[in-house]
């Protein structure tokens, strides 16, 4: 597997980016040069165009602007009518005509998808998430050469198409100088976005020999690269061919995996470090899948997310959880919060409006209910992210950082918003109580959230040693096997039940 870090990008001039006016018209003009390269592409090759039971051929050489209403069907049949770049049937029907023309010859695709272009229309609208897409396809139009083919695959995806740039290390060249350009930040209507790319390298020589193969290919090895980290490169290798086909799996089985009822929530409880009660649980979701069998969170998560799944999943969870918290509270545990974790792509005012609906319908009390979200959903720095947190806090719900440290999230973070609780990534709580620079860094972050009049929970906690260490550094809750490992929730209620007898027996001796 070949990796490239953002930390290795290559130092790359970019223009300053078009005001608004300019963008308008860097559209029409994308367009037209988008035209230009069809037809200098494609000189002699005739396109058959099914049209009701007949069809037609289109020479391209013969296609203007004052063609017929008919050519200019053909026309813009193969071009994104939102950037102006070719879109994904040109690309294909392109490519496939490349591979049969010089079967020899060594056909690359890189395939591009935006980091954070899902925050920006979540939080922005999608009106200016256009703007954005037409912004970073302006951009690309102005580093690739005259002779490579750029696309808009769909939403967020881009794609190039190069056969004349050489060997691996000029396309890896190539692709850094491309994240290079898009994380430079982008300037729509007087705000700066900041989006980084992830991008998927495939090679016709020996990755595949037909169009679908390759795109998709290089499709799977952008995957990659997104869960290693974002902001990177990476080239598919026959290793990655089990992985894509299995996560092709995933996706299609995920999307009937809630009405199938293969999902269920698992809790985990959550400890005091002075009393060691049981103040809290951890709602985590689970899936066994009647052909996978179990599959991990870490698995299947990033798939639903991808795939547009996240936001129904998402709501099912918090129904779910607000519903079991009620029944606890009236029947066993008065005042035993659950938590929730929340993806980023749910991070919005639909969310709020959402949390308030999910109270109201269980009678259940804000405090009952604390929402778990990591740096990313605070990452880019957006007022509309605060203005979310500030309206889940002002319905009374508990708001927690988690997995801190782990990111790229400011310190100043801890202030700015509206956060109740830290938690400690499980990676630092590994090393204690003997490595001194876990010792150091989890010191200093319970300091700080202390500071900051944040409570603080540590993750991952296996052993009484690490419990012991915690609690002399002033850690407040405390969550890990050590406690218990998530379970059903009928079996969570009975280790409640067993500990409140347990409780009362000590106190009546």
């Amino acid at each position: 597997m070949l990796l490239i870090p953002a930390c290795m990008l290559l130092t790359y001039m970019t223009t300053r980016h078009a005001p608004d006016e300019i963008l308008r018209r860097s559209a029409k003009m994308t367009r037209r040069a988008t035209i230009a390269r069809v037809k200098a592409s494609l000189p002699d090759l005739a396109t058959s165009i099914p049209l009701g039971d007949a069809a037609f051929h289109m020479h391209w050489g013969m296609a203007s602007e004052q063609s017929s209403p008919i050519r200019h069907l053909g026309y813009t049949s193969f071009l994104d009518s939102l950037t102006g770049l070719h879109n994904r049937t040109y690309v294909a029907e392109r490519v496939q005509h490349l591979l049969k023309l010089t079967p020899a010859a060594r056909v690359t695709v890189l395939f591009i998808n935006l980091d954070c272009f899902g925050k920006v229309n979540n939080i922005a609208g999608y009106e200016l998430g256009d703007r954005v897409l037409r912004g970073v396809a302006h951009r690309l139009a102005g580093l690739v050469n005259h002779d490579d083919l750029l696309g808009r695959i769909c939403g967020d995806e881009f794609i190039v198409v190069v056969d004349k740039r050489g060997d691996a290390s000029a396309i890896g060249e190539f692709a850094l100088r491309i994240l290079d350009l898009l994380s430079a930040p982008l300037e729509i209507a007087g705000r700066e976005y900041h989006l980084g790319a992830s991008i998927g390298i495939a090679c016709s020589s020996g990755d595949a020999r037909d169009a679908d193969t390759l795109i998709r290919n290089a499709g799977s090895a952008m995957r990659r690269a997104k869960e290693s980290g974002r902001g990177r490169v990476q080239f598919f290798t026959q290793g990655l061919q089990d992985e894509s086909q299995r996560r092709f799996r995933v996706e299609e089985l995920l999307h009937h995996a809630l009405a199938a009822g293969e999902l269920k929530l698992a809790y985990q409880p959550i400890i005091n470090s002075a009393s060691h009660k049981t103040v809290g649980a951890e709602a985590l979701l689970r899936w066994t899948s009647s052909e996978l069998g179990e599959v991990a969170p870490a698995e299947f998560v990033p798939v639903a997310e991808d795939a547009g799944l996240m936001e129904s999943i998402g709501d099912w969870v918090l129904e779910q959880a607000c519903a079991q918290a009620a029944q606890w509270r009236r029947r066993i545990a008065p005042r035993l919060p659950v938590s929730v974790n929340i993806s980023p792509l749910q991070f919005n005012e639909r969310l709020v409006r959402h949390v308030a609906a999910c109270l109201e319908r269980n009678g259940l009390d804000a405090p009952a209910l604390q929402l778990e979200i990591t740096e990313r959903v605070l990452m880019p720095d957006d007022p509309a992210v605060a203005a979310t947190t500030a309206a889940l806090a002002g319905l009374g719900v508990t708001l927690a950082l988690d997995d801190f440290g782990t990111g790229y999230a400011s310190l100043s973070y801890l202030k700015r918003f509206a956060l109740h609780n830290l938690k400690i990534d499980r990676s630092f709580v590994a090393g204690l109580p003997h490595d001194s620079d876990s010792i150091a860094i989890t010191r200093a972050l319970v300091a700080m959230a202390h500071a900051c009049s944040m409570t603080v929970t540590a993750e991952g906690v296996e052993t009484h040693e690490q419990a012991t260490a915690l609690r002399e550094m002033g850690c407040d809750m405390l969550q890990g096997y050590l406690f218990g490992r998530p379970a059903s929730a009928d079996k969570f209620a009975g280790s409640l039940l067993g500990a409140s007898r347990a409780n009362i027996g000590r106190a009546t001796q």
